[in-house]
């Protein structure tokens, strides 16, 4: 029988995997606006060939910019996928990866500290503690 305070640990993490999904959807959007200010900064008259060009590396460095951030959002969502179905099976390993998801979590502030208080919460509950080292 799972216990009570197990979905403290599995809503937030859920509710995680969620914003991390929707923040990688939006990368493709914030690369648009950055192209679209950085070429209208390029073709304005008053920029200079030097100028220009600094913008054109700038632009080119954060359109990579951005695609390392969704390789590596990517894998932290996946990660968090893989540590919400480990704990709902009472993996013993699952319980430590959420309580290090929960703390890393506490620095998102303000919603990502809500979800990390409650997952903490959850995740040393004796119950769930019992549960995850069955």
């Amino acid at each position: 029988m799972k216990p009570e305070k197990l979905s403290w640990v599995t809503i937030p993490l859920l509710i995680s995997i969620i914003l991390s999904i929707l923040g990688m959807l939006s990368l493709p959007f914030i690369g648009f606006f950055i192209n679209l200010i950085f070429g209208a900064a390029m073709n304005d008259s008053s920029t200079t060939a030097s100028d220009a060009q600094a913008l054109g590396w700038v632009k080119l460095l954060t359109g990579s910019t951005l695609w390392v951030i969704f390789f590596f959002s990517l894998a932290w969502t996946v990660f968090q996928f893989l540590t919400y179905r480990a704990i709902q099976e009472g993996k013993g390993w699952a319980r430590i990866a959420a309580i290090v998801i929960a703390i890393l979590g506490l620095l998102n502030f303000p919603v990502g500290t809500a979800l990390g208080v409650f997952m903490l919460v959850g995740a040393f509950d004796p119950a769930v503690q019992e549960y995850a080292n069955r």
